[in-house]
Parts: C-alpha cells; structure tokens; sequence
C-alpha cells in the first residue's frame, strides 16, 4: 500500500513560479503571427502581459499549439511615426491555455537578440553605486 498524498503540500508546489528568471509586468504591444489550432496563418496585435530575458507572456484571441513557432515584432514607433522596429522575433510557444473568449500564451524566444527595450539584470550582479 502507497502511503497518504499530501494535497496540501502537493497544492503549495503546484502553485509555486518554476520559471528561472523574474518576469517583469509590462505591457508592450505587440504583432503575433503564426498558424492557429486549424493550420491556418494568423497574424494579430495584442499586448504583452509580461516579460524576461528568454520569454513572454501575452493574450491571443487565436488558440496555437504548444511547442509551435510564432514571430512577434514590437510595435514601437518613431518619432517620425514610422514603425522602428520592422523584424519579427521567432519564438516556440511554452503554454497555451483557453481563457475566456480567448487564449494565454507563454513563449520562450528562440534568438540571443532581445525584442525588449529593457535590460535584465540577476539578483547576483553587483549594483551599480550613485
């Protein structure tokens, strides 16, 4: 005979953030592109919910498949109105969960570069002194 479960234990790790590095809550929009549940090419703007050095994570009203490829490109503009940053970042969906109407996206980037205009920095470096 297996011995007890302890849900309550069980419930505290299932609830606890795996992930390895902080993600901060930033909203930046976003263009998302990719093949939906159906196969078929989607491309849509929405904004991120948060983000880290290697992922995001956003709200689509598309559903796409864990482990597909989407390209996200930042939609910042210039002080001239023109879109600054025209290449799409390729990134492997992690989660993709139903919410609602619409869908729960994590992603984990799949180039070195960043899309973010925000510099990441671990709890180890030293601090800069002022």
């Amino acid at each position: 005979m297996q011995g007890a479960v302890n849900w309550e234990e069980l419930g505290i790790q299932a609830s606890q953030d795996r992930r390895r590095e902080p993600r901060l809550p930033l909203s930046v929009a976003i263009e998302v592109s990719g093949l939906d549940l159906e196969g078929k090419f989607f491309c849509e703007r929405t904004r991120t919910v948060d983000v880290s050095e290697s992922g995001c994570s956003f709200q689509l009203k598309n559903g796409v498949e864990r482990g597909s490829i989407v390209a996200i490109r930042v939609n910042r503009t210039s002080t001239k109105d023109e879109v600054a940053n025209k290449r799409p970042f390729l990134y492997q969906v992690a989660r993709s969960e139903k919410q609602g109407e619409g869908w729960v996206i994590g992603a984990a980037k799949l180039q070195r570069e960043s899309i973010w205009l925000v510099v990441f920095r671990t709890t180890n470096e030293p601090q800069p002194d002022h």
